[in-house]
């Protein structure tokens, strides 16, 4: 005898999740902004002579902490069945609160290193090439092509100091780039996106496993915004792990 309800098959909509991405970049920039003024001043007033790089870790904690408690949070799948589905009705939450963590993130390394922030379009493609970066670093699959993406533009994505040279391009060249916005917020939950369904694991592994995964994408994100905004030549960014007990506390991290 078989049953006549049957649990809806977790799924994951790219075309929706891109345009809640886009309302949440564009949502985030300024409040990350000012927010992300006050975390950096504070951490650097405390260690006023040491050196960017270094402060990245401390800068960025706050945004690691916050990304990897919503995901464990979002995603309750304890119990087969009904709580799976529940989770997987959370997972779009649980992306948006990942990508807010990650824009927010860029832009603190970004002030870190004393770059101008104030233009909300230059700034806006900026982070979308961190967050580019990071996709291509994460995609098995090859579905993402950077030159399909960005055309002649491509080879912004690595590159060191990659922000002075958004700053050089003319204004058409910055449109061009800019007209690919969307593709390259496509790249980043084609690669951010489908893994976190493993969250959707039930008895409580899940959701644990989805926070670890998240602390792995905003580290890259981090690694990747203090190459974008840091200098042509600079030392490797070191970002801690953090501690599965410090993620289930309760708490705000600044």
């Amino acid at each position: 005898m078989t049953s006549g309800f049957n649990l809806p098959k977790p799924g994951f909509d790219l075309d929706a999740t891109v345009e809640r991405a886009m309302a949440v970049i564009n949502r985030t920039l300024q409040p990350s902004l000012e927010e992300a003024r006050k975390a950096v001043d504070k951490v650097r007033a405390g260690k006023p002579l040491v050196a960017p790089e270094v402060l990245v870790s401390p800068v960025t904690r706050g945004n690691r902490l916050r990304a990897a408690r919503a995901v464990s949070y979002s995603l309750p799948s304890i119990i087969p069945g009904y709580g799976t589905v529940i989770s997987a009705a959370a997972l779009p939450v649980a992306l948006r609160e990942v990508l807010k963590e990650a824009v927010s993130a860029a832009v603190r390394v970004g002030l870190l290193y004393d770059r101008d922030l104030t233009d909300p379009e230059l700034t806006r493609i900026a982070v979308l090439l961190v967050l580019t970066n990071g996709a291509v670093k994460l995609d098995k699959t090859g579905k993402i092509r950077p030159d399909a993406i960005l055309g002649p533009h491509a080879s912004l994505l690595g590159q060191a100091a990659a922000y002075d040279s958004l700053v050089a391009l003319t204004p058409e060249q910055r449109q061009e780039v800019a007209a690919s916005q969307s593709e390259l917020l496509r790249a980043w939950a084609l690669a951010v996106g489908p893994p976190l369904v493993a969250g959707l694991v039930p008895f409580g592994v899940g959701p644990m496993a989805a926070a670890n995964y998240v602390q792995y994408v905003l580290k890259d994100t981090i690694a990747n915004a203090a190459t974008v905004f840091g200098p042509p030549a600079h030392a490797p960014v070191t970002v801690e792990q953090l501690p599965e007990g410090e993620i289930e506390q309760d708490g705000q991290e600044s």
